[in-house]
């Protein structure tokens, strides 16, 4: 059970919220539950900081979370040997085969089963908050600006030179229709893939396509400076905005088959939430306390090719 936030464990979780990462959910059978999930032990010494990107499948119903696989783990020291500064929004590819990552200041790709961890040059100071396209060969992804806050770009998966596309925007997201979405001024906007046509659907933030392309979840805060809120379910166009009856947290993405949303909630973990059903199942959680944390945040979930 969570207990209470140790200071040092405090500032870290503020800074893990403080960037909300993008998604990019496309159809398919339900595979597991990418999540990033970050440790320190104050039994170890202070500033003993772990990170890992980690796989498990939801619980079913009231059951404790089911055990979880890391594919990639760093220990923030020399001695350690990880050449990663950070593991956070994770994103699969259409086909389920790779996932991409924020490393950190620049953007990493791995394969779903941890092998082949490839880091991509630098286009800016820090590059974030990446996601596939459609197709799987470009990735878009935020870079920091001269003002401080970030521009969307779009870039090819072999590492060649990146597009700009979307002036002063955060969070994006890629459809299987091939329509982007991203956040401004805690609001969400949809377009072409080339930033063209841009339109507001509604306030938010942490926008996720649907796997038909048809329908966006996102956050609604409580508070201008809360990144947590009440998940809805909202067309492209801004109409039929709906809340998720029971589901409150931050980062959601929809499952594969569009019948359920991951999500996580601050200080208690990755769940998942049926739509149209009550309660939620668990994936994993986060153990915060003074002698260490486990914050487990950022839920990815991975398409597998559906049965002929």
């Amino acid at each position: 059970m969570a207990r209470r936030l140790a200071p040092i464990a405090l500032v870290w979780l503020a800074v893990l919220l403080a960037a909300g990462p993008a998604h990019a959910t496309f159809p398919g059978r339900n595979g597991r539950i990418a999540f990033t999930e970050t440790g320190t032990s104050e039994m170890d010494g202070p500033g003993t900081w772990t990170f890992a990107l980690a796989v498990a499948a939801p619980a079913t119903d009231e059951d404790p979370p089911p055990p979880s696989r890391e594919l990639l783990f760093c220990e923030m020291s020399a001695s350690s040997g990880c050449t990663l500064s950070d593991i956070s929004s994770p994103s699969y590819s259409p086909d389920g085969r790779r996932i991409v990552f924020d490393a950190g200041e620049g953007i990493a790709l791995v394969d779903a089963n941890g092998r082949n961890l490839t880091v991509l040059p630098a286009v800016t100071e820090n590059d974030g908050d990446p996601a596939f396209s459609k197709d799987g060969r470009r990735i878009v992804f935020t870079g920091k600006n001269e003002a401080g806050g970030t521009d969307v770009y779009v870039r090819r998966v072999d590492g060649r030179s990146a597009r700009l596309v979307v002036e002063d925007a955060a969070e994006p997201a890629w459809s299987s229709r091939g329509a982007l979405a991203w956040v401004r001024d805690r609001r969400v906007y949809v377009g072409a893939a080339d930033g063209a046509r841009e339109r507001l659907v509604t306030a938010g933030i942490n926008p996720d396509w649907s796997p038909s392309g048809r329908r966006l979840v996102l956050v609604r805060p409580t508070a201008p400076q809360r990144i947590d809120g009440r998940l809805h379910v909202v067309r492209p166009s801004g109409r039929r905005l709906r809340p998720v009856r029971g589901a409150v947290g931050s980062n959601p993405v929809w499952s594969p088959d569009g019948r359920g949303l991951a999500f996580d909630i601050i200080e208690r973990g990755v769940f998942v939430k049926t739509l149209g059903r009550r309660g939620l199942r668990i994936v994993a959680d986060s153990q915060i306390g003074d002698s260490g944390s486990r914050t487990v945040l950022h839920p990815a979930w991975r398409p597998l090719p559906r049965r002929r």
